[in-house]
């Protein structure tokens, strides 16, 4: 159940389950984001009220692609 592979500091999808799990997560972020600009008041109000969303949002991203990620202990057996 790899989805995802480790490459320094990010993830990158492997499988077509990563990749859905990225597409979701910048899909909630769209009408979050045209929300937030709409109704702000000034860039810094927009940046506050972003960044609660996608702040919470990589975490879940990240948490799934870590749990989800081939691992550098990992051997892999050729069948």
């Amino acid at each position: 159940m790899n989805w995802f592979k480790r490459y320094g500091w990010i993830y990158i999808p492997i499988q077509p389950e990563g990749v859905i799990v990225t597409i979701l997560a910048i899909v909630f972020m769209i009408p979050v984001c045209t929300a937030v600009v709409r109704n702000g008041h000034s860039v810094t109000d927009d940046m506050y009220h972003i960044f609660v969303y996608a702040s919470c949002t990589a975490f879940w991203w990240k948490w799934i692609a870590d749990k989800t990620s081939v691992k550098k202990d990992e051997k892999t057996i050729a069948a």
